[in-house]
């Protein structure tokens, strides 16, 4: 071979060893800083124990030092460093997406784990759907309806805000929403101001279910407050992984994030936790349990007055976890609230579920949507169908006990959507719904605590249940003004369910304690018919007047010095 050409093969089988060395040294490099990142992640999300950090991060590095040593100085011919190349590349993309689910893992953790700064409450003037009026100057010259014996502070606040956007108005007050919202269907009134909280407990009433469908908003307040700390403080136990407590969790059934305001607690579930023992009980309260109501936020009732549980979300978490514990004599530690309507984001950033619908389950209408509804078969189906599946009660003879089983198995079809290998693409935007679907008064060092007691103890954990019932009523309900459908307390089973709690709280297990609550619900019949202020052929949709000795006074509710806050123009109101 002619020297020239010898010295050219030579200058190229250099540069192509310069252009692999170049790889490796890049290759090298990344995974290095990559598994110093990743380390670093694990130790800032302070979720695993330190023996377990430490065990993990040797692993890394040394795994790294073996991948790049044999990728540099040992894989010569080219096959093995085509292998090594390879192994090191998919070394990087882990390490990469290792970060990236940590880093979004922290994230999530810190959303949830920190109280919003700030509470709204939004306030709305709602017309018909076929009116003609579109915007905040089609409501000039015409007629609103109010109650303000229920929301006078937000509804005062609102109509000022209309009035200094120079929209003159005449107001018609009504004694409760059903006359309200009659006025306004009838055509006696042109618009109704509505405080957005109330807007569920009339989609829970039969007559009114459809007002979402019928009606629109025309013009919108929001006014924004500092939450404070004690808005939803704990009760903390000294140690979380030594000390029983027990968690309320609370599912509100409402559209919007959890800090826009308040919001009916339509599922409502005590676990009370031994973690030296590792045993849970379950306790499940009716929704419509008939309760006093405490008016922990707000203070806007009158002492005795009673209403339904679900209707005590209204003023807040803290007033659900006060009514159960003074009805069932416990204490509760800490609180959980779930945001139903986020399962629309949690299951489009899932891409959606996978729903298999049986027999019995099938519904022609989803009427908490009026769409289209799901036949007898397997159905893919986006996050508001599932939203409207898991909520739909007046498609089902069986009504509230059949939402109850549509709405586990939505949960259990994105359980299983969440363990399939689509989460790996759809991790990202899972968390990022996730972040808003969950708020808590739990601290982060005490999740933090948790979950390496979890990880390091792996304790054998015992899951018992107990579900409260009781017979149904009509009871007049304070905060929507009328009579509604309720769930009469059942004093035994709320006896048994406190004795249940206080054996898993002193380490024993719940069976322990005797279960006679079937005879309790039996006993209590006779009882319920025999009241005499339950008056049957009373309409219980005319306007209802307190008795004299009721005295109710509602100046408190209005400060002429409180700030306001008015929507700029364009304000869009197509959700709605």
């Amino acid at each position: 071979m002619p020297k020239n050409d010898v010295e050219l093969s030579k200058k190229v089988k250099k540069k192509k060893r310069k252009n692999r060395r170049l790889i490796s040294k890049f290759l090298t490099l990344f995974i290095f800083i990559a598994s110093g990142l990743l380390i670093y992640q694990i130790v800032r999300l302070n979720l695993l124990p330190m023996n377990l950090i430490i065990v993990v991060s040797l692993l890394l590095v040394i795994l790294a030092l073996l991948v790049t040593l044999i990728m540099n100085f040992k894989a010569k011919k080219f096959f093995g460093r085509f292998i090594m190349g390879l192994i090191a590349l998919c070394m990087c993309v882990s390490l990469g997406y290792g970060n990236y689910f940590i880093y979004k893992t922290k994230d999530t953790f810190d959303v949830v784990t920190s109280l919003a700064d700030k509470k709204a409450t939004t306030t709305s003037v709602i017309v018909m759907k076929d009116s003609n009026i579109k915007k905040a100057k089609g409501l000039k010259n015409k007629t609103i309806g109010t109650v303000l014996k229920m929301d006078k502070k937000a509804t005062k606040r609102t109509l000022k805000a209309l009035s200094d956007e120079n929209v003159k108005y005449s107001t018609e007050d009504y004694s409760n929403l059903d006359d309200l919202v009659d006025a306004l269907y009838d055509g006696d009134i042109d618009a109704i101001c509505l405080n957005e909280k109330y807007r569920d407990i009339l989609h829970e009433t039969e007559e009114y279910f459809t007002f979402n469908t019928k009606t629109k908003v025309a013009y919108q307040n929001t006014h924004y407050e500092p939450r404070e700390v004690q808005d939803n403080d704990s009760d903390p136990v000294k140690d979380i992984t030594k000390d029983a407590f027990t968690v309320l969790v609370s599912g509100n059934d409402s559209y919007g994030t959890l800090q826009s305001g308040n919001t009916r607690s339509d599922a409502n579930l005590l676990l009370t936790v031994n973690p030296k023992k590792g045993t849970i009980i379950m306790t499940s309260v009716p929704r419509d349990y008939y309760v006093d109501l405490p008016c922990v936020e707000d203070g806007g009732c009158p002492v005795g007055s009673k209403d339904k549980l679900t209707h005590t979300g209204l003023y807040g978490i803290k007033s659900t976890e006060k009514a159960i514990e003074d009805t069932l004599g416990i204490k509760i530690n800490y609180n959980v609230r779930i945001n139903f309507s986020s399962v629309v984001n949690l299951v489009d950033a899932l891409d959606g579920i996978d729903l298999d619908v049986k027999e019995g389950e099938q519904c022609d209408i989803l009427y908490a949507n009026m769409q289209p509804g799901l036949s007898v078969g397997k159905h893919h189906v986006d996050g508001e169908t599932a939203l409207a599946f898991a909520r739909e009660r007046h498609a089902y003879a069986d009504g509230d006990n059949q939402r109850v089983k549509n709405q586990q198995k939505v949960f259990k079809a994105i359980f299983k959507r969440i363990v399939s290998p689509k989460m790996i693409t759809n991790y990202g935007k899972f968390m990022d719904a996730l972040a808003v679907a969950f708020e808590t008064n739990l601290s982060g060092d005490e999740i933090s605590d948790f979950v390496k007691y979890e990880l390091q103890s792996m304790p054998d954990w015992k899951f018992e249940s107990y579900s409260i019932s009781g017979n149904g009523g009509n009871e007049f309900c304070y905060i929507a003004q009328t009579y509604a459908s309720v769930t009469y307390q059942n004093e035994g089973m709320n006896k048994i369910a406190r004795l249940k709690i206080n054996a898993v709280i002193k380490g024993k297990s719940s069976k322990s304690i005797k279960d006679d609550s079937v005879d309790t619900v039996v006993q209590q019949e006779p009882a319920v018919e025999e009241q005499p202020t339950q008056d049957y052929s009373t309409n219980y949709y005319e306007p209802y007047v307190p008795e004299n000795s009721y005295t109710y006074d509602d100046s408190s509710y209005y400060d002429q010095s409180y700030d306001y806050y008015a929507p700029e123009e364009g304000y869009d109101n197509t959700t709605y």
